[in-house]
């Protein structure tokens, strides 16, 4: 009975390697996946292979030079597959934070000023996304490691900072206040926040809970 058991959840995941592996042949765009966005999200809870090969076709992808350049979405419908990855599959969020941090710490000449901050700026909503489903020291560990080092624009580490102060909630752990706490107090980063009231009431009871 085991034995047959088996072969049946064989089958069920070769179907779906094979469902992901035709959508995973093209380069297909938003218009092409929307149709089929309900069987992928089945695909993705029910299969950690599946989710991992869609981890790599969307990498491929968006590694193409003029993908964001053509993207009309506020969020590219393939990036969203990528919260769903995360929010299914925690043995997966290494990866994925590996896909958004290469995305961030590219270049992109073809787009204007603006346009390449609004693009950080939704893969700081992707990271928030990963931090919020159970990544939060890896994701606090690099947006630390990029302020400190002082490489990326502030006003892209005071949106992240933002986000993560309208999310989170106590009790904290001693890990992720020693990571945030630096950025939450640097005044660049949040002193323009504490001239507004919902700002200064984030920040202030952030700190006075920590």
């Amino acid at each position: 009975m085991r034995k047959s058991v088996n072969r049946e959840e064989l089958k069920a995941t070769i179907a779906a390697v094979e469902k992901v592996s035709a959508l995973c042949s093209e380069r297909k765009g938003s218009s092409e996946i929307l149709p089929e966005l309900g069987n992928i999200f089945a695909l993705i809870g029910r299969f950690q292979v599946a989710a991992l090969g869609l981890v790599y076709w969307v990498k491929h992808v968006v590694s193409e030079a003029s993908f964001f350049k053509l993207s009309t979405e506020q969020t590219p419908l393939h990036l969203a597959l990528l919260d769903e990855v995360t929010a299914c599959h925690q043995t997966l969020h290494s990866k994925v934070l590996d896909l958004y941090i290469g995305i961030f710490e590219a270049t992109y000449e073809e787009l204007e000023v603006l346009a390449q901050l609004e693009l950080k700026k939704m893969i700081l909503d992707r990271m928030v996304h990963l931090l919020s489903k159970g990544a939060v020291l890896p994701v606090m560990r690099y947006v630390k490691e990029r302020w400190e080092k002082g490489d990326t624009d502030i006003s892209l580490i005071r949106y992240f900072v933002t986000e993560v102060l309208f999310m989170i909630s106590p009790p904290y752990s001693e890990d992720f206040v020693a990571l945030f706490l630096p950025l939450v107090e640097c005044e660049e980063v949040t002193g323009s926040m504490r001239t507004e009231s919902d700002g200064r009431v984030l920040v202030t009871e952030f700190i006075g809970k920590c």
